[in-house]
């Protein structure tokens, strides 16, 4: 059979009406033009924290923690990415209001899902956040860049693959001589373009993991 893969995760990673094709997707096409077959489920859902609705209901829908074995763990995917933390991060009383979840409680639901992944025999993949746009320049990029780096060190304690998405992002604006709200659709859902490099750093580390190289992506890479 081919592989599963689930991408879990919130409005960046979710079907959006404006976009072609976002990155779940592009990575079942181009993991196909590398021979492999693969289903793709794509769990991304708008306005998704990493908790769960008991931990912060600003947003009443089933959240990270809600639909995890519903979502992720019922398929026995071989991969899961894991993206969140725009929502998380969140500020919604200004620079000096607390975020939607604490940074501390993100790292945590973070780890717990590489662990019940790992259980389940899957790899996990994990993407920091996405830059923001100029207009959120300020308190909310401040405190984004925290749960960025939770994200990076996780995947260093964890031996777990990641994609720097806030780099990857911003390597790609400097080479084009571009402006980080070129890849953004309102200064902070990525646009194609956005969703095409994700997703090709996703299958960079998946076909480096079958080849058995050690170092494909980001800062740490392999499982």
């Amino acid at each position: 059979r081919g592989l599963t893969i689930v991408t879990f995760g919130n409005s960046t990673t979710a079907p959006r009406k404006n976009i072609d094709k976002v990155y779940a997707v592009r990575l079942q096409e181009y993991l196909k033009d590398e021979g492999l077959e693969s289903t793709v489920i794509n769990a991304g859902n708008p306005s998704s924290h990493s908790g769960s609705i008991k931990d912060n209901d600003f947003a009443k829908i089933a959240h990270g923690m809600d639909r995890f074995d519903s979502g992720v763990i019922r398929y026995h995917p071989d991969w899961v990415t894991i993206n969140f933390g725009l929502n998380d991060s969140w500020q919604d009383n200004g620079a000096k209001g607390t975020s939607r979840i604490p940074v501390t409680t993100y790292r945590h639901n973070l780890s717990f899902y590489i662990d019940k992944i790992r259980e389940n025999k899957g790899r996990v993949i994990l993407l920091t956040p996405n830059p923001v746009g100029k207009k959120f320049y300020g308190y909310h990029k401040k405190r984004l860049k925290k749960y960025r780096r939770v994200v990076k060190k996780l995947s260093k304690e964890k031996n777990v693959a990641v994609i720097d998405t806030w780099k990857l992002f911003e390597k790609y604006i400097r080479k084009n001589h571009m402006e980080i709200d070129s890849l953004l659709l309102d200064g902070i859902h990525p646009g194609d373009t956005g969703h095409d490099l994700i997703a090709k750093e996703i299958v960079r580390i998946i076909t480096g993991f079958k080849n058995n190289e050690q170092v494909i992506s980001g800062d740490k890479a392999a499982n």
